[in-house]
Order: structure tokens, then sequence, then C-alpha cells
């Protein structure tokens, strides 16, 4: 008997992707006034007192999100940290900040990881890997979600892009506290899971704090830490 999805308590908003789907770059919206900046430099000072290592680099940010078509802008990453932090900076803000995720299958099930008990965003929850906020990397250019997840790939789990083959994006995610929303595409590799947990004590960052395997059916719903993102990718690619 196939099991139900559990039920969803944060309602994340799910948009289902072509395969063909386009991203394009618009111009960014005026700065914040003076009272939000202060607010966003106050609670950056703050961040950067607790993670010394954060940067303050350039996210996308959504403004559209359609089956087809994505359209966004180029952010400062510091507005995305201040808005994530204190959730009514949004009315101001309004950033949609874009993310990649993962379902990473192997020949012994799905990988999911633990995101770091001193994670910014969802410490200790469970989803797929890996996983990141669309970032700019050489400039503020065109965006590219396979290679953004490639990048991930690496930096997260140790694992070299040629050993994976990553799918088309099928479905958008919201999170409606910090509205990031997160792109998702399946990634399988011909990798044991013991090599990819050893690849990933050898040379993955600090972004996890365990991995563990699942088995590639929707009985993994039976676990509630799932974040809905991970829960809605297996409901769609498993049996």
């Amino acid at each position: 008997m196939t099991a139900k999805r559990p039920p969803c308590p944060e309602d994340w908003r799910v948009t289902p992707l072509q395969a063909d789907l386009v991203v394009t770059t618009c111009a960014p919206p005026p700065p914040p006034n003076a009272a939000v900046e202060s607010r966003v430099a106050a609670l950056w000072a703050e961040a950067l007192e607790q993670h010394p290592r954060l940067y303050n680099g350039r996210v996308f940010c959504a403004t559209t999100i359609a089956p087809g078509q994505i359209d966004g802008y180029w952010a400062e990453y510091r507005l995305s940290l201040a808005q994530m932090r204190d959730p009514a900076l949004f009315d101001a803000l309004a950033l949609r900040p874009l993310a990649v995720t993962g379902l990473l299958f192997t020949p012994d099930g799905i990988v999911i990881g633990q995101r770091s008990a001193h994670a910014l965003y969802l410490p200790g929850r469970w989803q797929g890997v890996p996983a990141g906020t669309v970032e700019s990397r050489a400039g503020d250019g065109p965006v590219d979600l396979r290679a953004q997840l490639a990048a991930e790939l690496w930096e997260e789990l140790g694992l070299d892009p040629a050993d994976a083959a990553i799918g088309a994006p099928f479905l958008a995610c919201a999170h409606p506290g910090t509205h990031i929303v997160d792109v998702a595409m399946p990634i399988r590799t011909p990798l044991s899971f013991a090599m990819i947990e050893k690849g990933w004590r050898d040379r993955g960052n600090d972004e996890y704090d365990r991995l563990i395997l699942l088995p590639p059916s929707r009985d993994a719903f039976s676990r509630g830490d799932l974040l809905p993102t991970t829960r809605v990718m297996i409901e769609a690619l498993c049996p």
C-alpha cells in the first residue's frame, strides 16, 4: 500500500516547473530607505559577530515564478539574511531568494542530510542534499541552476559533478516564513552511500552534521522531520 504524504504544517507553496525552464535577470529595485537600511546594518553586524566568515555576496531573488520562467534580480546577501532574521522586513524588501536543492539517488537509496545545528537557515532539519542559495560566482550574469547545484555537490559533499547526473528543475517550493524558494532537481550517481559518506567526511564542508540513507519510496514520508521540499520531491520521484 502506498504511503500517504504527511501533513505539511508549514504550508510551503509548490509550483511545478517545465524542463525547459528559463531564468531571466532584471534590474534591481531601488535601495531600501534609511530606516530599513539601519535595521539591515544592525542585523548584519549581529550576524557577523556570530559567524565571522560571512561574506556579503550576491544572491538571486525571484520576482516571478511560473512553470516555464523565473524572473528576478541580484541582491546583496546581507539584505536576504536580514529579512530571514526579521521576517517583518519582507514588507519593505520583498525578497524571495532562489535556492537549489537536490534529491540524490544512489544504488542504495536516497541520501539526506541533517542541517548543522549552527546553520543560519533551518538548523537541525533534514533535507535532500546538496542545497544552497543561488549566488553570483562570476558577476551578475545569467543563472545556470544545474551549474549552481553542481557547485554545491562539490562544496557540501565533496562529490565530483562528473560522478553525478543532474536532472532538469521540476518544481519550486516556497517557504512562507523566510520566502526562500527552493528549485528542486534529481541527481543520480553510481557511487554507493558508503562512498558518498566518505567523500563528504574527507572533502565536504560543515553544512551537515549527518548523512543518512532513505529507501527510494514514499515510505520515507514516515520521517516527520523532513523539510517540505524534500517530501514533495520524494512524492514526485519515488513509487
